[in-house]
This record gives structure tokens, C-alpha cells and sequence, in this order.
């Protein structure tokens, strides 16, 4: 299968280099994903900025190209001169930051010169809706992308002049890539042993597990039967919510009030509910055909995903801990608690 890499950008002011990276892409074997090939598919019916998001999610890599122009506005977006809203490549960036797609960001060295300027002023031209006239920079929201982009420092930011600056900076990425695929093959059977001791440890804990329930079952139960099951019951529940956290990450706008505890409560019911009627429609792997549904599912309950666990068998098979009310109860009240709440929600701005 050949790797496909998505490019990403305003097409207008830089199909020109979205032409020569295409054949760059190419002279490797790669597939390059751009929607003026045609190597987009859209589905009759939905918007069309909505297949270029489903197809970014089945990407491999994206590169994305920043210019001074920000670009046709996202569905259900008020383009505006002044105002932030979402245009198509911002929502596609995000996408695919949600999915987990390595990203290589390129930004015009005119265009970042500019955005220090903004950076350095940012209080009076955002707070006093200060107006400031830019060469290069068309829209104040290339700066807005801009300040989200580098909020992720996990992201690479590389400035560029021309095509060939971004060829030879993802050049090196992608040797790079392949010679740390080489190591790991090379410390593959260094792998398979730790694997193997990793397997015995877990064999040993098993029996340890096996041991300890015996021994606590004798001393717990000698002057209160019903408290060994208390205990037993407090680590499902336990387990259950470091399930629920490490399954799905939810993302609310970060100027709303969330430290409320009837909110996070909400939060959370509204959480299992979606949960819950996933399951019933039988979607244990969420796949890119039922991506699509699980979306319309938690937006019912006005949830937005930040990251999604591919596989939901395993919290799937412990939701009829639920069935018992008080087990419920103990769920929703452990889970509004910091110490899994503040690992539930990503905090951002829409």
C-alpha cells in the first residue's frame, strides 16, 4: 500500500507549489491526496468540505501550506474580515490533529515576519478590535491558525520562500522516518524479549491476584461478609473509569465554566447515555464508514470528540456495571472528580 500523503492549503495563491509537491510526492511512489486531481471522493448530498475531512482521516501524513490568504469558509461558518470563524483548511488541520496524523506545517516566511508583528500587538489589535493593513498577510485569521498551530508543541513549523525549501526540509523528515524504521527492525528481537518477560510478569501478577482475593476474602469477610464485596466492587468501578477516560476525549470550549459539580455530573450522564446507545448499535470498532454516525450520537447529546479510542470492545464489555443504579451512581460521582474529569475533557477554543 502506498502511503498517502494529504496537502493541505488555500489553493488560489498556491496551486503553483501544490502542483510541484504533487509531482515531488509521486517521484517517491507515495499518493498524493489533493481535490483538484480529483483524488477526493464526494458523497452526494453532504457538504463538500465534508468529504475532504473523511478523506483526510484516511491519510497517512499531511502537509500543510500557509499563505497569506485564509480560504473559503467552513460549512456552517459567517465568513468575515475581522471576526474568527473556521475556514476549510483550518477544519482540515484540525481533523486531522484529532486523529492523530503526523502533520508538517509549512508557513510563508513573509507571512510568520508578519505574524510577529501581530504577536507582539496582539492586545490591542484583538482586544481593541484594532484593524492593522498587512503586505502579505490577507486575513487576520492566518494569524489566529497561525497562534492555535503553535499552541501544539508537538507540532514542526518550518518557514519557506519557495517549493524547493519544502521539498528538501520533507526530504529529510522522510529519510529520517525510514531510518528509524530500520532501527526498530533491527530491535525487533530486542522487542519480542521484553515482550516475552512482560508476559511472564503478567502470569505472575495473575497468581498474585489469585493469592491476595483468597487472603482478603478469609479476612474481610470473618467479622462483615458484605464488606469484601464492597471492596471487590470498588475496583470495578475504579477500572471502569480509567476505561472510560482512556476511550474517548471529550472537547469543550475553554471559556466555559466547568468546575460546576451538577455541570460535570451532566457531563458526564450525557457521556454514558452516548455510550450506551453506541453500543446498542452494535459499534465496537469505530471504522471510517461509522465515523460518521458516532459524530451525530454525541452531538445529540452536545458532545464533541477531542480524540476517539479506535476500539471500544474493552469499555464496551464492563457497561453492564451500569445496570445497577448505585453502581451507576458511584460511576457518574467518581468521574466528576478532577483526577478523572481533568483527563476526560480537552479544554480549547472552537
Amino acid at each position: 500500500m502506498k502511503p498517502r500523503i494529504f496537502v493541505s492549503s488555500t489553493f488560489y495563491d498556491l496551486k503553483y507549489i501544490r502542483e510541484d509537491l504533487s509531482n515531488f510526492i509521486r517521484s517517491y511512489g507515495y499518493e498524493p491526496v489533493l481535490f483538484e486531481d480529483g483524488d477526493i471522493g464526494y458523497t452526494p448530498g453532504k457538504n463538500l468540505d465534508t468529504s475532504c475531512y473523511e478523506s483526510m482521516k484516511n491519510s497517512d501524513m499531511v502537509i500543510l501550506i500557509i499563505g497569506g490568504e485564509y480560504g473559503s469558509a467552513a460549512s456552517g461558518e459567517d465568513k468575515d474580515e475581522f471576526k474568527e470563524y473556521l475556514s476549510v483548511t483550518r477544519n482540515e488541520f484540525r481533523t486531522g490533529v484529532e486523529s492523530g496524523i503526523p502533520i508538517f506545517v509549512m508557513i510563508d516566511k513573509k507571512v510568520m515576519a508578519e505574524y510577529g508583528v501581530y504577536d507582539a500587538n496582539y492586545e490591542s489589535i484583538e482586544k481593541e478590535n484594532k484593524v492593522v493593513a498587512f503586505p502579505t498577510t490577507k486575513n487576520i485569521n492566518v494569524f489566529r491558525f497561525i497562534k492555535e498551530i503553535k499552541g501544539i508543541v508537538t507540532l514542526p513549523i518550518q518557514e519557506f520562500e519557495k517549493s524547493s525549501d519544502i521539498k528538501g526540509f520533507i526530504s529529510k523528515q522522510w529519510a529520517d522516518m525510514f531510518k528509524n524504521y530500520l532501527s526498530s527492525l533491527r530491535n525487533e528481537k530486542e522487542d519480542r524479549k521484553i515482550e516475552s518477560s512482560v508476559n511472564e510478569m503478567k502470569a505472575l501478577i495473575q497468581k498474585m491476584d489469585i493469592m491476595l482475593d483468597s487472603v482478603g476474602k478469609n479476612v474481610l469477610s470473618k467479622d462483615n461478609p458484605k464488606e469484601y464485596e464492597s471492596v471487590v466492587n470498588q475496583q470495578e468501578i475504579v477500572s471502569f473509569c480509567n476505561l472510560l477516560v482512556d476511550v474517548l476525549t471529550l472537547r469543550f470550549d475553554a471559556t466555559k465554566e466547568l468546575d460546576d459539580a451538577d455541570k460535570r455530573k451532566e457531563i458526564i450522564i450525557n457521556y454514558l447515555e452516548a455510550l450506551n446507545e453506541i453500543k446498542d448499535l452494535g459499534i465496537s470498532k469505530v471504522t471510517v464508514e461509522e465515523i460518521d454516525i458516532v459524530e451525530d450520537i454525541l452531538d445529540k447529546y452536545g458532545l464533541y470528540y477531542y480524540r476517539l479510542r479506535e476500539d471500544l470492545r474493552m469499555v464496551e464489555n464492563k457497561m453492564d456495571l451500569l445496570s445497577n443504579e448505585t453502581n451507576r451512581a458511584k460511576v457518574i460521582e467518581t468521574m466528576s472528580e478532577d483526577e478523572y474529569f481533568n483527563k476526560l475533557i480537552k479544554r480549547t477554543k472552537f
